[in-house]
């Protein structure tokens, strides 16, 4: 039934004088109790079927309400009504429906409070539920408090109490707040809850969890009909066997489980990477862009670059942009230059060797064009090259040329083997090449099939030569003058040096060689056939650095190396 405080005594003021004019009609002193029950009833329902009626006049702001029961009172100093039992208040022009089990009304203030199973539902159909409601018409500003659940299409969020704003839709709370959206969980302090916009705001102590991560920041928007999280500030994410980072915020879909980061770092057991713009697709592929930096802890390497992408499915991580590897060799530091680093992630081989950690994880790092090696007691370049974690080993193809001990080295392959305590081992493969400047200009050369070379401390200590050797070599006196031609042949040679200066050489096992003078030595016997002297290719540490990408932290060094 519709009741109004204002028709209610009108009604009453209306059926009382009606009743005294019938009774002059029928000259009826006194009608007997049942007769005016009857006739009481009669003309009341009467007039509540035919004129439903609104708490107010005006038609934008007006309101209908209904009720099982109806009570007149005064609480707290205040005229209101008391409505039970299926109390229904409908809220014009907005189509706001409020429900509960008991509401005052309050006359004067033109306020409204329920208890019991209270819900406001917009014509869109969220609902809003709670145990107890407090509503001021005038400002559309709604109170909600213990237990309070809004409810979307997609999205649940629940808290303790919801200060919301009918008219506009949007609420603050203060006493934590959680979102349940499928698996996803979604709790902080206090925040804001927009239903117009389909957004929830999540301020202090931000935790998302999901079930494959956990993260934690100061501020995030959820936007629960987009499904997309709008991160600010300070985010880490927690996996399993990763971390995310980041200080100024990002956004991550949840349909798609697409994360961007910006100035994100991604850290694992075995790697560190930083990038201005870090993406995450499926929780597994990753993209970077900017200023990237990829720390290996496990091997004391360094890559930074422009631009790097990593697909979990094939373990293969690329890096653009101005790439550059830096890693510690014994007391050295190793840069390496390319356009392109493909690293390739795989088991790592079983082996014999003693102390090999079990389920290691290996690389390999293939450097594509343009490469160029610098280490102060070496220097390289090529048109490729395969870095080797698990052997520890730099793989040099397609013309490469090493610069080591003054000697520029030539040939089909070149392999350089970085050992324990800061031992190095080159090996060079099919059509080695050999070659050093004298002080007046004369380059002393050596050829053959295959070589290996030791260093140790950056030094070159002795260099093997087998397979078609041949060598030759100029002697000069004390003041650089020419003094003849060494030109030998023989099945291999044995070089040893002192302080990357020539000490000895030996030729096995029987030489063949002939002596020029100073005055027989001709233009045409001064070069070994292949002979190409690329010294102006030699690469410094300068060039190799003068790239707009440099490192921006110093590589961690493993404690074993203090």
């Amino acid at each position: 039934m519709y009741l109004d405080d204002h028709l209610y005594f009108f009604i009453t003021f209306v059926l009382d004088n009606l009743f005294i004019l019938l009774k002059k009609w029928y000259k009826i002193k006194v009608l007997k109790r049942k007769s005016h029950l009857i006739l009481s009833l009669f003309l009341y329902l009467l007039l509540l079927v035919g004129f439903p009626f609104a708490a107010l006049t005006k038609e934008e702001d007006s309101v209908v309400y209904s009720a099982k029961e109806l009570e007149h009172a005064v609480v707290n100093n205040k005229a209101c009504k008391i409505l039970a039992g299926h109390v229904m208040f409908t809220f014009q022009p907005s189509g706001m429906v409020l429900t509960a089990d008991k509401a005052y009304q309050y006359d004067d203030t033109k306020q409204i409070e329920a208890w019991g199973n209270v819900k406001i539902m917009d014509k869109e159909g969220e609902t809003i539920q709670a145990d107890f409601l407090s509503y001021d018409l005038e400002k559309k500003l709604a109170v909600l408090e213990k237990n309070v659940v809004c409810l979307s299409k997609k999205a649940k969020f629940y808290t303790s109490k919801l200060i919301y704003h009918t008219e506009t839709k949007q609420g603050e709370f203060f006493q934590n707040g959680k979102l349940v959206q499928d698996q996803l969980v979604l709790t902080s302090c206090t925040g804001a809850y927009n239903g117009a916009g389909h957004t929830v705001t999540f301020s202090k102590e931000v935790v998302l969890v999901d079930p494959s991560y956990r993260l934690h920041c100061d501020q995030l928007c959820y936007n629960t009909k987009q499904e997309i999280v709008y991160l600010e500030g300070p985010t880490k994410i927690i996996q399993e066997d990763s971390e995310l980072t980041t200080e100024q915020g990002g956004t991550y879909s949840v349909p798609k489980k697409h994360l961007v980061f910006n100035h994100g770092t991604l850290t694992t057991k075995d790697v560190c990477l930083v990038a201005d713009s870090l993406e995450v697709f499926d929780g597994k592929d990753c993209a970077a862009t900017g200023h990237i930096l990829l720390q290996s802890k496990a091997h004391d390497a360094v890559i930074v670059g422009e631009q790097a992408t990593y697909i979990e499915k094939e373990k293969k991580a690329e890096r653009t942009g101005h790439p550059l590897l830096t890693k510690v060799t014994g007391n050295e530091t190793m840069y390496l230059r390319a356009d392109t680093f493909i690293a390739l992630e795989k088991p790592q081989k079983e082996k014999e060797k003693e102390g090999a950690k079990e389920g290691a994880k290996e690389q390999e790092i293939h450097a594509l064009h343009n490469v160029r090696l610098y280490q102060e007691s070496l220097q390289g370049m090529a048109d490729g090259a395969v870095y080797n974690s698990g052997e520890n080993t730099i793989h040099f193809h397609n013309k490469p040329i090493i610069w080591c001990s003054g000697y520029q080295i030539t040939g089909e392959e070149v392999y350089l083997v970085i050992e324990e305590e800061e031992q190095v081992k080159m090996f060079v493969n099919k059509n080695l090449f050999m070659a050093s400047a004298d002080p007046v200009g004369n380059y002393n050369q050596v050829k053959g099939n295959k070589m290996v070379a030791h260093f140790k401390e950056g030094a070159v200590e002795t260099m093997s030569v087998t397979g078609n050797g041949e060598s030759l070599y100029f002697t000069l006196g004390d003041n650089n003058e020419l003094i003849g031609m060494n030109h030998i042949k023989c099945d291999s040679m044995e070089m040893r040096m002192i302080e990357n200066a020539l000490e000895r050489m030996e030729f096995k096992p029987e030489p063949v060689g002939i002596f020029y003078p100073a005055e027989k030595v001709e233009e045409e016997l001064m070069q070994l056939p292949g002979f190409d002297w690329h010294g102006e290719q030699l690469p410094t540490k300068a060039n190799i650095l003068e790239d707009p990408v440099k490192p921006e932290v110093p590589i961690e060094r493993s404690e074993s190396e203090g």
